[in-house]
């Protein structure tokens, strides 16, 4: 037995990492079960720890033993592993190397500029050069970098790093990420050649200065671009030297990128280079820069366009896949020929392109005041005047003369056509959409014998990648914000799909960063303060307690107690924030009963936001309803996991708090939603909610509300009538009532609405509302993959190094498979209608494939069928 895929927190051999006290992890390959281990660290060589031989399966969450590291410092780590013979196997190595630890290893300055920004003006790409020697033997040259904006960079024309978008999304009032680069093999010279090197960095406004959210602000987190860089030379004679940012360095901002903004777009004269004939600006910067400890947005699929001509005889170029991301085109044109861009994600029913569905109007001049004041109070007055459409996502490209090649640096668009404006020559292979998100590995996989279904997954899978760059956003054309509600109820879906445990762990740093004093926490997350709707709805069930779901749903997920740790005093505070806002609006509401005070409503609540639009309610800034129902429901769901996670932190007076709140907010619901027996209703939120979230357990009222469920959904067709709470929940509750058969023809309706309607009207990704009118790239509705996995093919993680694999074969699928690389290795299960069968009424045979990898064990539960308990090895029952 020997381990492999080795991680420190979560990362592959991170070089920059911010925790001197990392854990380490690795999956076991041959062998059944690990009976001990062994970690042996080494510095420079020399050892400074030796775990010795410890008896433990656990390959997870290994606290690295030895001395703290400090700055810049590498840690060699090799594990070797006992099999349950207590045979000794071979080592297998990995490293982790610190990044600056101490304000005082910054010795490089912030740099700007050399100009005094104005506000609500733009300005071009701020373009720094540094030219330096290094001696010929250079034995390792690091470079750290962080901004307040979007920084690219070249060492002698080659890029140091294929990262992009960085340092990242962050509240930059309150956390400023840097990203550490090895660049030794760009300092590397052949023999006889200078040891003279060039450093270029061009610097963008990103989301620190430029458009951001769904009005387009601009200037929320500052108005003067910075920079900051530091690279560390150590020759092979033990010398060293720094080149650090600072006055010295040349600055200029006529170079070809005249105009970048993340949402809408970018202006480039491809006649024009840097001159860099100016010095740059020393400035200041309060906050400390911090390791980013996050896996790092990168470019990764490719499509190639087909040229369409629309009705009306425009030039449209369609990719074939909606994604997050950008173009590349190669054009050749007379010098300052045009051509212009603009994406976006459908066309219209004529087959025109447009971007109806994605745009809403930003005042043209100060955002503000003018916008929020709309919002409070209704205004009459015609605004169009003042208004313009954001985003633009458009690129305008002015030729140098000679065959060009343009590739976006410093925008990201959310889209699959680009409306093509030109007289140029169209050449449709020559253009290239690029898909950008963070780089998780992709750890998820289904497939069955429908293809629509299929097509379910892969759109859920794409609308993921394009909404997890850095942070996980709503859409990537609208908005483009960390709303907390989508997070955390796709939050398990996604995990099934891709790694996210590095992801979510630095956006619960985003989250901690923007709690408010009052234990609230805003509706997006980074926070930018840039409308009040955000911080109506900061408290708003389902969305603020993301700062508890989240961590939890992390814990059953990959075993990370330290989380729940870590983060414990921001739940606390969340929680206390719901406790704080308990109590009815009304005091005729449960009057002169104890349970008054469970009741939640204050506030303004987002509630099941995007049912279909028959179950809609108005909804604006200004009149947001309580929604008692789902709010109470949410009471006593989040308190009862809070008092979980207080009891098993050892935490008792918390736990008791918070049981006692969640215990109440039970009887409350009861009272307030059960006085008659079921809610009369075919509005499946109001029937699952109380299922899922626990108001139904212990209650004589359960099997009425699974009936009126059942009815409701026979009586819609078997379309779905859900909105983003509870459609994560509906086909699971129907199956944990026997009513697979429900769950299976509700996910296999074509009908509107429902998830293979939009696939069968063409979409690549998920629909942000049931109708189509909105966003074509929400993946909260994909949630329902969750049961493709944990149901269909009957994966579900249980503890550490555990599985229970219960398929639950149905409709009209004679066949489905999935895998999931968890954090322990890959388990995979399969099953088949052999001829004859219809996998329904216990006629005919299924045959199961299951493959349980090294060091797991399976509880595994077929249908009318007792259980049984696996190790790992492939196995056909």
């Amino acid at each position: 037995m020997r381990a492999v895929h080795m991680r420190t927190d979560y990362l592959k051999e991170p070089v920059g990492l911010g925790n001197p006290t990392p854990r380490l992890y690795w999956k076991c390959e041959g062998g059944v079960t690990q009976s001990a281990y062994q970690v042996i660290a080494e510095k420079d060589g020399e050892q400074i720890w030796d775990s010795g031989k410890v008896s433990s399966a656990s390959s997870t969450h290994i606290p690295y033993g030895g001395p703290h590291p400090g700055s810049r410092e590498r840690i060699d780590w090799k594990v070797r592993l006992w099999d349950e013979k207590d045979e000794p196997g071979e080592w297998s190595g990995s490293f982790f190397e610190m990044g600056l630890l101490l304000a005082g290893d910054w010795k490089a300055k912030w740099i700007s500029g050399n100009y005094r920004p104005k506000k609500n003006t733009r300005y071009p790409v701020d373009c720094f050069r540094k030219t330096f020697t290094a001696g010929k033997r250079v034995k390792r040259a690091v470079l750290y970098m962080s901004a307040c904006g979007l920084y690219r960079g070249w060492i002698d024309g080659k890029p140091v790093s294929d990262a992009v978008f960085m340092p990242g999304a962050t509240d930059y009032r309150k956390r400023i990420p840097y990203q550490t680069y090895d660049v030794t093999e760009l300092l590397r010279k052949e023999e006889g050649e200078s040891g003279s090197h060039t450093l270029d960095i061009w610097l963008a406004d990103g989301w620190y200065r430029g458009s951001i959210g769904c009005f387009g602000p601009t200037n929320v987190f500052g108005r003067q671009t910075k920079l900051l860089c530091q690279m560390e030379i150590t020759y092979e004679n033990g010398g060293r030297e720094m080149v650090l940012s600072d006055g010295s360095f040349s600055w200029s901002n006529d170079g070809p990128i005249r105009f970048a903004d993340l949402e809408d777009g970018e202006i480039v004269d491809a006649s024009m280079t840097p001159s860099y004939s100016g010095k740059a600006m020393e400035t200041k910067e309060e906050v400390v820069p911090t390791a980013g400890d996050n896996v790092l947005p990168k470019e990764k699929e490719r499509f190639t366009a087909k040229l369409l001509t629309t009705p009306s005889g425009k030039k449209v170029l369609d990719f074939g896949q909606n994604l997050a991301g950008y173009l590349e085109f190669r054009v050749k044109g007379a010098k300052g020929q045009q051509i212009r861009l603009t994406c976006g994600e459908i066309l219209d029913e004529n087959g025109e392109f447009t971007q109806k569905n994605m745009t809403v109007e930003k005042p043209a001049n100060e955002f503000g005041k003018i916008k929020e004041m709309m919002l409070v109070t209704g205004m009459k007055k015609d605004w169009k005047e003042e208004m313009q459409l954001s985003p633009k996502q458009q690129i305008t490209f002015l030729c140098s003369g000679k065959e060009d090649v343009y590739h976006s640096m410093f925008c990201i668009f959310g889209f699959r056509y680009a409306l093509v404006e030109t007289d140029l020559a169209i050449v449709p292979e020559d253009f290239t959409s690029i898909a950008v998100y963070s780089d998780m590995e992709q750890t998820g996989t289904f497939s069955c014998s429908l293809p629509l279904v299929n097509q379910l997954v892969h759109n859920t899978l794409w609308s993921m990648k394009s909404n997890y760059l850095d942070v996980p956003t709503d859409c990537p054309t609208r908005e483009r914000m960390g709303w907390t509600g989508d997070a955390q109820i796709f939050f398990d879906t996604g995990a099934y799909f891709m790694d996210i445990a590095a992801f979510f762990r630095k956006w619960l740093w985003d989250m901690e960063d923007n709690q408010f004093k009052d234990g609230k926490i805003s509706a997006v997350i980074p926070y930018n303060g840039a409308s009040m709707i955000y911080d109506n709805t900061g408290g708003s069930v389902g969305w603020c307690d993301a700062a508890i779901l989240i961590p939890w749903r992390y814990y059953q997920r990959y075993g990370d107690r330290e989380i729940l740790e870590r983060f414990y005093g921001m739940m606390k505070k969340n929680a206390m924030f719901m406790i704080k806002n308990a109590g009815p609006k009304d005091r005729k509401t449960l009057a002169g009963d104890p349970d008054q005070k469970y009741i939640y409503e204050k506030g303004m609540h987002l509630g099941e936001w995007l049912e279909p639009e028959e179950f809609q309610e108005k909804i604006s800034a200004g009149n947001m309803p309580g929604h008692p129902e789902e709010c109470t429901a949410y009471l006593h769901y989040t308190l009862g996991i809070m008092a979980q996670i207080s009891d098993l932190l050892g935490k008792e007076d918390d736990a008791a708090l918070f049981a006692e709140y969640s215990e109440g907010a039970k009887r409350a619901y009861r009272k307030l939603f059960f006085g008659s027996g079921a809610p009369d209703t075919d509005r499946q939120a109001k029937l699952v909610r109380p299922l899922a979230l626990g108001l139904c357990e212990g209650s004589d009222v359960k099997e009425q509300v699974q009936k009126r469920l059942a009815q409701a959904v026979v009586n819609r067709d078997y379309t779905i009538a859900t909105g983003f709470l509870s459609t994560p929940f509906v086909l699971g509750e129907l199956t944990k009532m026997g009513r697979a058969d429900l769950a299976y023809r509700m996910l296999e309706n074509e009908k509107q609405p429902g998830w293979l309607y939009e696939v069968k009207q063409g979409a690549t990704t998920i629909w942000e509302n049931w109708e189509g009118s909105a966003s074509h790239n929400h993946y909260s509705p994909g949630a329902v993959c969750q049961w493709l996995f944990d149901t269909v093919a009957g994966i579900v993680p249980d503890g550490e190094n555990h599985f229970v694999i219960r398929p639950v074969p149905g409709g009209d699928m004679t066949w489905a498979e999935a895998s999931y690389d968890s954090l322990y290795g890959r388990v995979e299960s399969s099953w088949r209608l052999e001829d004859g069968a219809d996998g329904t009424d216990g006629t005919g045979k299924i045959s199961y494939h299951i493959v349980i990898p090294s060091n797991v064990t399976a509880e595994v539960c077929l249908p009318d069928r007792q259980p049984v308990h696996l190790t790992a090895g492939e196995y056909t029952l």
